[in-house]
């Protein structure tokens, strides 16, 4: 693994789920991605209020440098930013680092991640979500 740190960048007040000494060096284990039945009962006819779909990181911080104690990160309403680099179907990835902001009540997270079965060996993983849970 490369031996560049990139650091964790939040925003002014990061939310409270949010990691913020950062979880570089942790272990992506499993990468699952659920879309929810749609409920027509919710439908409201403007934006829905729903959860429509679930991205699922499960992570083993044992060895990150700084927050060890992340086991697993559910974004809720996520839409890839860049389709082209997407962490499913990859083999044993590592967290170098991430960036997150608030938008207009969504937030975007930017994760660089580390796959030496890959090419190239490091990319970026854009995604932009509603919500999130982060089981510790």
């Amino acid at each position: 693994m490369t031996k560049r740190i990139s650091q964790t960048h939040s925003p002014e007040s990061p939310p409270d789920w949010y990691w913020v000494k950062g979880l570089h060096d942790a272990h992506i284990t499993l990468v699952e991605s659920f879309e929810f039945p749609f409920d027509y009962d919710r439908y409201i006819r403007e934006k829905n209020t729903y959860d429509r779909n679930c991205l699922t990181l499960t992570v083993d911080a044992a060895g990150a440098m700084f927050d060890t104690s992340v086991r697993e990160i559910r974004l809720y309403n996520y839409k890839y930013l860049s389709p082209e680099t997407t962490p499913e179907g990859h083999g044993a990835l590592w967290w170098i680092g991430d960036r997150l902001t608030a938008r207009d009540g969504r937030f975007e997270l930017e994760i660089d991640l580390y796959d030496g079965e890959a090419f190239p060996e490091e990319f970026t993983v854009r995604v932009r979500f509603e919500r999130a849970e982060v089981e510790r």
